[in-house]
Protein backbone atom coordinates (compact mmCIF):
# COMPACT_ATOMS: atom_id res chain seq x y z
CA UNK A 1 0.00 0.00 0.00
CA UNK A 2 1.34 3.42 -0.94
CA UNK A 3 0.48 6.29 1.38
CA UNK A 4 0.63 9.91 0.31
CA UNK A 5 0.43 12.92 2.59
CA UNK A 6 -3.26 13.37 1.79
CA UNK A 7 -4.67 9.98 0.93
CA UNK A 8 -4.02 6.27 0.77
CA UNK A 9 -4.12 4.14 -2.37
CA UNK A 10 -5.35 0.58 -2.62
CA UNK A 11 -3.52 -1.79 -4.87
CA UNK A 12 -5.10 -5.16 -5.43
CA UNK A 13 -2.25 -6.65 -7.43
CA UNK A 14 -2.87 -10.22 -6.31
CA UNK A 15 -6.27 -10.21 -8.00
CA UNK A 16 -5.00 -8.21 -10.98
CA UNK A 17 -7.17 -5.26 -9.99
CA UNK A 18 -6.10 -1.68 -9.59
CA UNK A 19 -8.26 0.84 -7.78
CA UNK A 20 -7.79 3.96 -5.75
CA UNK A 21 -9.77 5.39 -2.90
CA UNK A 22 -9.44 8.76 -1.27
CA UNK A 23 -7.22 9.97 -4.11
CA UNK A 24 -8.10 12.82 -6.42
CA UNK A 25 -7.85 12.31 -10.17
CA UNK A 26 -4.72 14.48 -10.26
CA UNK A 27 -3.10 12.42 -7.49
CA UNK A 28 -4.10 9.11 -9.08
CA UNK A 29 -2.23 10.01 -12.25
CA UNK A 30 1.00 10.26 -10.23
CA UNK A 31 0.70 7.01 -8.25
CA UNK A 32 3.20 4.44 -9.59
CA UNK A 33 1.93 1.08 -10.86
CA UNK A 34 -1.45 2.43 -11.96
CA UNK A 35 -1.55 1.64 -15.69
CA UNK A 36 -3.95 4.14 -17.14
CA UNK A 37 -4.47 6.22 -20.23
CA UNK A 38 -5.35 9.86 -19.56
CA UNK A 39 -8.97 10.69 -20.29
CA UNK A 40 -9.63 13.25 -23.00
CA UNK A 41 -12.92 14.93 -22.05
CA UNK A 42 -14.87 16.31 -24.99
CA UNK A 43 -17.76 17.87 -23.14
CA UNK A 44 -20.62 16.90 -20.88
CA UNK A 45 -22.05 13.39 -20.94
CA UNK A 46 -25.56 13.52 -22.36
CA UNK A 47 -27.88 10.56 -21.70
CA UNK A 48 -29.10 8.95 -24.93
CA UNK A 49 -26.23 10.34 -27.01
CA UNK A 50 -23.79 7.64 -28.23
CA UNK A 51 -20.18 7.83 -27.08
CA UNK A 52 -17.93 9.57 -29.59
CA UNK A 53 -15.13 7.49 -31.14
CA UNK A 54 -12.54 9.67 -29.40
CA UNK A 55 -14.11 8.92 -26.00
CA UNK A 56 -15.74 5.56 -26.49
CA UNK A 57 -16.01 4.49 -22.83
CA UNK A 58 -17.93 6.52 -20.26
CA UNK A 59 -18.39 5.52 -16.62
CA UNK A 60 -20.75 7.54 -14.41
CA UNK A 61 -21.23 6.90 -10.70
CA UNK A 62 -24.96 7.32 -10.31
CA UNK A 63 -25.24 5.64 -6.91
CA UNK A 64 -24.20 6.94 -3.52
CA UNK A 65 -20.75 5.28 -3.72
CA UNK A 66 -17.63 5.74 -5.86
CA UNK A 67 -17.11 3.28 -8.70
CA UNK A 68 -14.46 2.27 -11.21
CA UNK A 69 -14.00 -0.12 -14.13
CA UNK A 70 -11.20 -2.62 -14.77
CA UNK A 71 -10.23 -4.01 -18.19
CA UNK A 72 -8.55 -7.43 -17.63
CA UNK A 73 -7.37 -7.79 -21.27
CA UNK A 74 -5.51 -4.48 -20.88
CA UNK A 75 -3.35 -5.82 -18.08
CA UNK A 76 -5.73 -4.75 -15.33
CA UNK A 77 -5.94 -1.15 -16.58
CA UNK A 78 -8.61 0.74 -14.67
CA UNK A 79 -10.43 4.01 -14.80
CA UNK A 80 -9.92 6.48 -12.00
CA UNK A 81 -12.26 6.05 -9.08
CA UNK A 82 -15.31 8.09 -10.12
CA UNK A 83 -16.99 9.99 -7.28
CA UNK A 84 -20.77 9.76 -6.87
CA UNK A 85 -22.64 11.83 -9.48
CA UNK A 86 -19.49 12.29 -11.59
CA UNK A 87 -18.37 10.75 -14.91
CA UNK A 88 -15.12 9.81 -16.61
CA UNK A 89 -14.65 9.49 -20.38
CA UNK A 90 -11.86 7.45 -21.95
CA UNK A 91 -10.57 6.68 -25.40
CA UNK A 92 -9.84 2.95 -25.68
CA UNK A 93 -8.78 1.24 -28.91
CA UNK A 94 -7.00 -1.78 -30.26
CA UNK A 95 -8.68 -4.78 -28.65
CA UNK A 96 -12.25 -4.93 -29.97
CA UNK A 97 -14.56 -6.99 -27.74
CA UNK A 98 -13.34 -7.43 -24.18
CA UNK A 99 -14.58 -7.86 -20.65
CA UNK A 100 -15.00 -4.87 -18.33
CA UNK A 101 -15.55 -5.43 -14.61
CA UNK A 102 -17.41 -2.77 -12.63
CA UNK A 103 -16.51 -2.18 -8.99
CA UNK A 104 -17.81 0.06 -6.24
CA UNK A 105 -16.19 1.17 -3.01
CA UNK A 106 -17.84 0.88 0.40
CA UNK A 107 -17.52 3.81 2.83
CA UNK A 108 -14.59 1.99 4.51
CA UNK A 109 -12.79 1.72 1.14
CA UNK A 110 -13.40 -2.01 0.56
CA UNK A 111 -14.22 -2.78 -3.07
CA UNK A 112 -17.20 -4.83 -4.18
CA UNK A 113 -18.05 -6.23 -7.61
CA UNK A 114 -21.07 -4.69 -9.28
CA UNK A 115 -21.06 -6.62 -12.57
CA UNK A 116 -19.13 -7.89 -15.57
CA UNK A 117 -19.97 -6.58 -19.01
CA UNK A 118 -18.64 -6.87 -22.55
CA UNK A 119 -17.16 -3.72 -24.03
CA UNK A 120 -16.37 -3.32 -27.74
CA UNK A 121 -14.05 -0.39 -28.37
CA UNK A 122 -15.41 -0.09 -31.94
CA UNK A 123 -18.96 0.54 -30.69
CA UNK A 124 -18.35 2.34 -27.41
CA UNK A 125 -20.25 2.05 -24.15
CA UNK A 126 -21.80 4.37 -21.56
CA UNK A 127 -22.27 2.83 -18.11
CA UNK A 128 -23.92 4.30 -15.02
CA UNK A 129 -23.63 2.57 -11.65
CA UNK A 130 -26.71 2.83 -9.43
CA UNK A 131 -27.99 2.33 -5.88
CA UNK A 132 -26.04 1.70 -2.70
CA UNK A 133 -23.17 -0.67 -1.87
CA UNK A 134 -25.65 -3.23 -0.50
CA UNK A 135 -28.26 -2.79 -3.25
CA UNK A 136 -26.16 -1.89 -6.28
CA UNK A 137 -26.98 -2.08 -9.96
CA UNK A 138 -25.91 -0.58 -13.27
CA UNK A 139 -27.32 0.43 -16.61
CA UNK A 140 -26.20 1.69 -19.98
CA UNK A 141 -27.41 5.01 -21.32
Amino acid sequence: MRTTTRAAGLLFAAAGLVGLTGVTAAQAATVPAVPRIPAQPIGPVVPGVPAQPADNFVLCSGGNYPSYAVFPKRGGFSTHVVAPHQCEQLSLTGIGKEQVVLYGLRPDGRPFTIAKDTFDDRDGERIRTLGTPDANDWTTF
